[in-house]
């Protein structure tokens, strides 16, 4: 898998071509080297001429040419994950959404294509948005908001051009002639003048909810999917009833119909597909599987119709007029499952998503013709390399990251999810804590596994190696550390009695002990060749939960992320707290428990990872020094080189970033 970094292709325009370097800024923060990484994909949608793709991610919006499958845009400012993504009719404007209006801000933003550059922010609320679509034209964006509104913007420019009140829509779709707005509102639909917003028609559709709604026959006739498992075909102009699709008790979990009007796809929550025709009512064909199917989508063209199975990735792709079964399309590799798919404008190419790739198959000859790659999952940890060359970070996978060009050199995949990893001093071995209770010893310079070590009962939540490289530490959710002869894989020793899960472990830094916190917030010390508890500090403080700890170079103090707002300094020699950093003056952040503390080797200075910012505190002075910012979820680990110049960290929305903290 290749880290896409930003690049400019021969294919665009030459204006696109000086925009590089506004690309690249967009991409990293200030004061950032690199990012590794480029989210989590979310959503993701053809341009109405098929030239471009947006991806809608975990920290913006990525735009590709089709033609080369590469990036020509990052578009970023959501201050949480981009969750939707909506072009124009016209492809000259886009519209991504985030947050919830509740945890993050609800943004919707209006991009220009061509540029990357933002337009507007048509909301920034502490509401919901419900529904978000274009005018066929492209002329309007219709919102649909938690506060009982509709408000309608200029498609082009985003200036609010009117307020609709007292309009409670979950979900929005246009007319085809644009002069109408059908909405589901609790369990009525309403056709409101989309000029005037007046009320034209409203009736009862739907017990419990509305959930989906399509115009067809020429915008003549509406199809209604509810939440009392019923799918109704509406006279569009006066809202009168025409026909009720319904077999038996199942739900039903997606609806589609053909583009010629004809047929209706009825994708039902037992896992089972009816065909309908439309005007008549009468029953086409049922379509089961080995496994349960969830969704349908028609082609654009009118030509296939396609669903997903539940498991193992799978893609059916159907002729729509024989319901014959051409193609089965299988997402290759260890990630088998569909979370999204798209047809291309022409129907020719079906695109799918399982999060982390974006797969292309050709409709016709069934034959895989692009991938898009360099999404992942959370990230865990992350760690330099005793080189520095390298990074290594994992979410469900371990990736090593080469620091220079910015591309993965490698990738390590298990049967099991990467709970915790490891590197000796001398770089040449990783320990990979999973998921299944496993430990893996990995040689880097053959890249290949060397051992498994057996022994914990539950996960594995911390590994460390000793300096020599020759002993390694586990801790676990079964409450015990195990130390483990690296060469033999033989198991040395047990420490057990523990409460409660063991959050972090360290080797102490003259090696003759095992430092352990767990979640009954006590530091318990082993001494390592006779396997004595030496002691246990009581830490519990404020209700604090300790999860991340670090020495200081002489290993006379160690520094632990205490919450909310504080970080502490502890004496070794006597287990008593010596100094405590109050976070203030750092807005909404006092709040936040700090996820990940590090002391720099020269002692001077300690960083801390505060949901999504990092800081760096003066040891001396206790004054803060530099606030990096540029994620916009919580970050979870942070390293810094041992030249002190640099440092990474690895946050929940999938990225991985190098900051310069050399000035």
């Amino acid at each position: 898998m290749v880290l896409l970094f930003p690049i400019i292709f021969m294919s665009l325009s030459l204006y696109a071509v000086c925009l590089a370097q506004d690309y690249i800024k967009n991409y990293l923060p200030e004061g950032a080297i690199a990012r590794f990484g480029k989210g989590y994909v979310f959503d993701f949608q053809y341009s109405p001429d098929g030239k471009y793709i947006a991806v809608g991610s975990t920290i913006g919006v990525w735009l590709y040419d089709t033609q080369t499958m590469k990036e020509i845009n990052s578009l970023t400012g959501h201050k949480d994950f981009v969750t939707n993504v909506y072009f124009n009719p016209n492809g000259k404007t886009l519209v991504s959404q985030s947050g919830d209006g509740q945890w993050a801000p609800a943004e919707t933003k209006l991009w220009n294509v061509s540029t990357g550059e933002l337009i507007a922010t048509l909301t920034d609320q502490k509401f919901s948005v419900n529904g978000i679509t274009y005018s066929p034209d492209g002329k309007i964006i219709a919102i649909a908001n938690g506060d009982f509104t509709i408000c309608l913007c200029d498609g082009f420019t985003g200036e609010l051009k009117s307020t609709f009140r007292g309009c409670g829509y979950r979900l929005l779709t246009f007319s085809l002639d644009g002069k109408v707005i059908a909405g589901g509102n609790g369990e009525l639909i309403r056709l409101l003048d989309a000029a005037t917003g007046e009320n034209k028609t409203a009736f009862a559709a739907h017990a419990n909810s509305v959930d989906n709604i399509k115009y067809f026959s020429g915008g003549k006739k509406i199809v209604s999917q509810g939440g009392d498992n019923n799918v109704c075909i509406w006279d569009a102009g006066t809202g009168e009833f025409v026909r009720n699709f319904r077999e038996g008790t199942s739900g039903v979990s997606s609806i589609d119909i053909s583009r010629d009007g004809k047929k209706l796809a009825i994708m039902n929550s037992n896992g089972t597909l009816t065909l309908w025709n439309s005007q008549t009512g009468e029953k086409i064909k049922t379509i089961t599987s080995e496994t349960k199917l969830n969704f349908v989508a028609y082609s654009p063209d009118g030509k296939t119709f396609a669903c997903d199975e539940d498991k193992d990735g799978t893609m059916l792709l159907f002729d729509s007029n024989t319901a014959r079964l051409v193609h089965r399309f299988k997402i290759p590799g260890h990630r088998k499952s569909v979370n999204d798919f798209r047809y291309s404008p022409d129907g020719q190419t079906l695109a799918v998503s399982n999060g982390f790739e974006i797969y292309f198959w050709d409709v016709n000859s069934g034959e895989l013709q692009n991938t898009i790659t360099g999404y992942s999952e959370v990230v865990g940890d992350v760690i330099y390399t005793p080189n520095e060359k390298t990074l290594m970070s994992f979410d469900d996978i371990v990736r090593i990251w080469d620091i220079d060009n910015q591309k993965i050199q490698r990738t390590i995949e298990m049967n099991s999810n990467v709970c915790a990893i490891a590197c000796t001093p001398d770089g040449k071995t990783l320990a990979i804590g999973t998921c299944d209770d496993t430990i893996l010893l990995w040689d880097n310079t053959k890249w290949k596994l060397i051992d498994t070590l057996e022994g914990h009962t539950e996960a594995i939540s911390s590994v460390a190696f000793s300096q020599d490289g020759n002993v390694l530490a586990s801790g676990s959710y079964d409450n015990t550390i195990q130390l483990w002869d690296v060469n033999t894989g033989v198991q040395l020793n047990t420490f057990s009695g523990y409460s409660s899960v063991i959050n972090v472990i360290r080797f102490s830094p003259n090696e003759e002990h095992i430092m352990v916190i767990g979640d009954d917030n006590k530091m318990h010390t082993w001494d390592i060749k006779t396997g004595r508890l030496v002691n246990a500090i009581e830490m519990n403080f404020e209700g604090v939960s300790y999860s991340s700890m670090d020495f200081s170079p002489d290993g006379k103090t160690l520094v632990t992320a205490d919450g909310p707002c504080k970080i502490s300094l502890w004496d070794l020699s006597n287990g008593e707290r010596k100094n405590a950093v109050h976070f203030e003056g750092i807005g909404d952040y006092v709040v936040y428990p700090p996820n990940d503390v590090v002391y720099s080797l020269n002692g001077k200075f300690i960083a801390c990872a505060v949901s999504s910012l990092i800081f760096l505190w003066d040891i001396e002075t206790g004054e803060l020094q530099k606030t990096l910012k540029g994620h916009i979820d919580t970050i979870d680990a942070i390293t810094i080189s041992s030249d002190e110049k640099t440092l990474v960290s690895g946050c929940r929305n999938s990225t991985v970033i190098l900051w310069d903290i050399s000035q």
